[in-house]
């Protein structure tokens, strides 16, 4: 496949990649199969959600579906620097949940603390009138 190859052409060869038939396709998709053939065919072309949609069933970089390119770009394995950094940017998100957590329990108390002493006063100030 190359970068010329049109649209219609990757759906099909993607599908056919996936061992798809394209009564599958459509039923996975939720379309009517002569919808896929008319993409498959340059018929029409999909929306995008559509698209998303395919990227996604056909186990395909939306980007390559979109744009072609020889091959899909193959996914690679994080290192470990990256889980590192993604494990460390964790913990401080869950520490900032739990001073979140904190600060909405002492908001809460310190209302109603606030919320008391104004009954407190009006109840003075219907006895005093």
């Amino acid at each position: 496949m190359t970068e010329d190859t049109l649209l219609g052409e990757r759906i099909a060869n993607a599908r056919q990649a996936k061992g798809l038939s394209s009564k599958q396709l459509a039923q996975r998709l939720g379309i009517k199969k002569e919808t896929l053939q008319n993409w498959e065919n340059e018929r029409s072309a999909p929306r995008a959600n559509r698209l998303n949609q395919l990227a996604g069933v056909l186990d395909v970089p939306l980007l390559w579906l979109i744009a072609g390119s020889e091959t899909p770009p193959m996914m690679r394995a994080p290192d470990l620097s990256e889980t590192t950094a993604i494990e460390s940017k964790l913990r401080r998100a869950e520490n900032l949940v739990n001073e979140l957590s904190s600060l909405l329990v002492d908001i809460r108390a310190q209302t109603r603390r606030v919320q008391r002493e104004i009954d407190e006063i009006d109840e003075i100030e219907a006895q005093g009138a």
